[in-house]
């Protein structure tokens, strides 16, 4: 039986079942001896959709070359190792508990340790672990550090923060542990040509609320080092590892993958471990990482990979070029399975990549093949950079930055108006960001002008003759490569190497989604990082937005009923075509004046030669619910982006965005995206106990009131859904029309029963 068990033991090393989604394995290296702590740490209800619920966590050693199997079990004062029992029936370490506390063995000296695996696993009995292939080896001795320089080092920065474990409460999917267990998958034949080294922190969950570093090889995470409490947001801890890393292991070429949340201008990673101070490191201070990490290195790294949200922007390509010769990142959020480090790490070892640029078309890949289904597919996109030609750009957006500012100086309102109209047909990132009912205000949704820049360069092109020729110049250093049509030599390369995304049908513009530009108007801090092009195009956004305060005029619309129809009320609605930038659609009930549903883009400036009718359908106008079970449901405000449904809602007290998924039609919750501090987090699912407050958008006169309602709370997030009810006899639709100056009028259309229109 004992050797029976052995073989099992050996084969099941790399289970399908991921044991770190229950239990928290805390290796604690320290000097020459090492200590363990487990935590079976995860309530069970969080983890119904795999369809397993366990009890028991089991740890068991195995001896060589002898082969002894001993299975740990705590006492009183001290721990009893038993060797298998002839029945079968394996002592157990630890039962799951509501408050469980974690279980640590040793410190032992390492010598000892040295001919010693350790394995654990979870399951209602020993039957049961062998059955589900719910075992996994967490400690099989001491590495050997690599003896000479590899082709590749990867270096992965892991900050955990409330992706790994969420603060105060034993819940949370543990994405950065799932992302290692990728590793140890993607590792587990023989590499001879990479070494992958991780330093990971930042978080509450036993074994993350310290800086610890590790190598994984032969899919063994060993962990070398702990640096023990440490801000992983401070540039010197970043800097430090880099250093580290290339030092203790050289290699030819070197990837820096920075792995948690990400803000564009607002910075990086922002961790919850209670040494970090939760704040993000700011574009400076990753700025003064780069410069410190460029100091002790011989030359530049291959390439800088943000495996975080909204990082491919010129502002981050701008300080990553002090340290790397490519980035890849994209412009969205990324949902919290990011890069499949599996796939990555497997196409690495068949076929070392030669340089960074196709180091980042193997991310691109990784990234791309890992999207979930419930994602809408034009928020996935990503991006390849060559930061070598950076410089190229940086002299051409100089050219551009110094027209546009002067343009804006001019006191002309035509250039104010040219401007309000590009930035309305330039998307803005997050796409999700719309569904926030207080971006109903502005154009942009936030005082940040955060846009996609190279659809921008196409707006302005056409909207101003005196910025067509840089603006064009630009679109093509991003872009295409420009022949000489008589020598057929390259006069300029193109940055952005390789893209892709997975709809380039419903953007605005295929090639949208490349990267983004980001100038926060109030928050100037991050220019002293970036050439002075920066600072001339934000003072010109400084003049638009004075144009636009300055600006009192008002549109006006008449009512009228439309040929061929018979209206019950006048909900026909004439506008000029010129005075108006967008109208947003409002449906709801009229007898609390309850907006529902709500289609922001229902009509967006465009210059028309000739009346056009735009029609709203009537049915649309019907009550919306959240609910978390049959009979707990509660009013919500929706907004309809492509096939999916966004709600303002309070997730655990900060304001998020809840998607709905038209999966079947039955409109489940399928993922949401927090705001903390104005940070978007990246898309992940709902806890069990999370707390959601839905908000409704109501109208009063000619102004909107948002209205929190009751606390719903849930106790299975699989079952959270949209309910809707349509009564064509309460119906209502409203108009909001805006002009140049974004001032709304708002105009009931029909109520009810009156939104139902008949053919005479």
């Amino acid at each position: 039986m004992n050797r029976c068990f052995l073989g099992l033991i050996f084969a099941l090393s790399h289970p399908a079942f991921a044991l770190y989604d229950f239990a928290a394995i805390n290796i604690i290296p320290n000097s020459e001896q090492m200590s363990f702590c487990l935590e079976y740490d995860t309530p069970k209800i969080d983890r119904t959709e795999t369809g397993y619920i366990a009890d028991n966590l089991y740890i068991a050693t195995v001896t060589k070359p002898a082969g002894e199997l001993l299975f740990v079990e705590p006492t009183t004062d001290a721990f009893k190792m038993t060797p298998w029992p002839s029945s079968g029936n394996a002592p157990i370490f630890s039962k799951w508990r509501a408050n469980s506390e974690p279980i640590c063995l040793g410190p032992f000296a390492k010598p000892a340790l040295q001919n010693s695996s350790i394995y654990a696993g979870l399951g209602n009995s020993l039957q049961d672990i062998m059955q589900r292939n719910s075992l996994i080896k967490f400690f099989d001795g001491f590495p050997k550090l690599p003896p000479s320089e590899k082709t590749w080092t990867i270096m992965v920065y892991l900050v955990g923060s409330d992706l790994e474990a969420k603060p105060n409460r034993k819940a949370g999917y543990h994405w950065a542990s799932k992302d290692i267990l990728e590793m140890l998958a993607g590792t587990t034949l023989p590499n001879t040509t990479s070494n992958l080294v991780i330093s990971t922190g930042g978080s509450t969950r036993n074994g993350w609320n310290t800086v610890k570093r590790a190598i994984i090889q032969n899919g063994q995470h060993h962990v070398l080092e702990d640096l023990g409490p440490q801000n992983m947001s401070n540039p010197q801890t970043l800097s430090d590892f880099v250093a580290w890393a290339t030092s203790q292991f050289p290699a030819q070429h070197h990837a820096l993958i920075l792995w948690n949340q990400g803000g564009r201008t607002q910075g990086y990673d922002k961790e919850t471990a209670p040494s970090g101070d939760s704040e993000m490191m700011s574009l400076n201070q990753l700025h003064q990482a780069y410069q410190t990490i460029r100091q002790h290195i011989a030359k530049p790294l291959d390439i800088v990979v943000y495996d975080t949200s909204l990082m491919a922007s010129m502002e981050i390509a701008q300080i990553t070029a002090t340290v790397a010769n490519a980035m890849a990142s994209s412009v969205e959020l990324e949902p919290v399975q990011g890069i499949d480090y599996t796939h990555l790490l497997n196409n690495m070892r068949i076929s070392p990549p030669e340089n960074g640029l196709a180091f980042g078309r193997l991310v691109k890949t990784a990234y791309l093949e890992n999207r979930p289904d419930t994602v809408e597919p034009s928020q996935i996109t990503y991006s390849v950079f060559d930061l070598t030609h950076l410089p190229k750009l940086t002299e051409s957006f100089s050219v551009f930055a110094e027209a546009f500012n002067k343009v804006f100086k001019k006191n002309e309102f035509i250039n104010y108006q040219s401007l309000s109209r590009a930035l309305m047909r330039t998307p803005s990132y997050p796409l999700i960001a719309k569904g926030k009912l207080e971006s109903l205000d502005t154009v942009t949704g936030q005082q940040a002008i955060r846009i996609d820049f190279y659809h921008f360069l196409q707006t302005i092109e056409i909207e101003f003759d005196e910025l067509s020729d840089s603006a064009n110049t630009l679109l093509k250093i991003l872009d295409q490569m420009i022949i000489d049509d008589t020598t057929h030599d390259k006069i300029l390369e193109q940055m952005i190497v390789d893209y892709s995304t997975h709809d380039k049908i419903q953007r605005p513009h295929p090639n949208a989604g490349r990267i983004s530009l980001d100038i926060n108007m109030n928050n100037t801090a991050q220019l002293s990082a970036l050439p002075e092009a920066y600072r001339l195009f934000n003072e010109g956004l400084v003049y638009h937005e004075n144009r636009r305060q300055e600006d009192g005029f008002i549109a006006q619309g008449n009512f009228v009923c439309s040929d061929g129809l018979t209206c019950g009320c006048p909900n026909w609605l004439e506008l000029a075509a010129e005075d108006i930038l967008g109208i947003e659609a409002y449906f709801g009930q009229a007898d609390n004046s309850t907006v529902y549903l709500i289609d922001p883009v229902f009509y967006q400036y465009s210059a028309l030669t000739e009346t056009v009718e735009l029609g709203i359908d009537g049915p649309q106008a019907c009550q919306y619910q959240i609910c978390v079970s049959e009979h707990q449901c509660e009013d919500i405000t929706v907004t309809q982006q492509g096939n999916q449904l966004l709600a303002d809602i309070y997730l655990n007290g900060s304001p998020s965005i809840l998607s709905f998924c038209n999966q079947d039609n039955n409109g489940l919750a399928c993922r949401v995206a927090p705001q903390k501090e104005g940070h978007w987090g990246r898309e992940e699912r709902l806890y069990f106990q999370d707390n959601i407050v839905p908000n409704t958008l109501h109208i009063q006169g000619n102004e909107t009131e948002q209205r929190p309602g009751k606390a719903l709370i849930i106790s299975d997030p699989n079952q959270v859904k949209i309910k809707k009810n349509c009564d064509k006899e309460k119906g209502a639709i409203w108009a909001r029309y805006y002009g140049l100056n974004q001032r709304k009028q708002i105009e009931l259309l029909c109520d009810s029963g009156d939104c139902i229109c008949r053919a005479d």
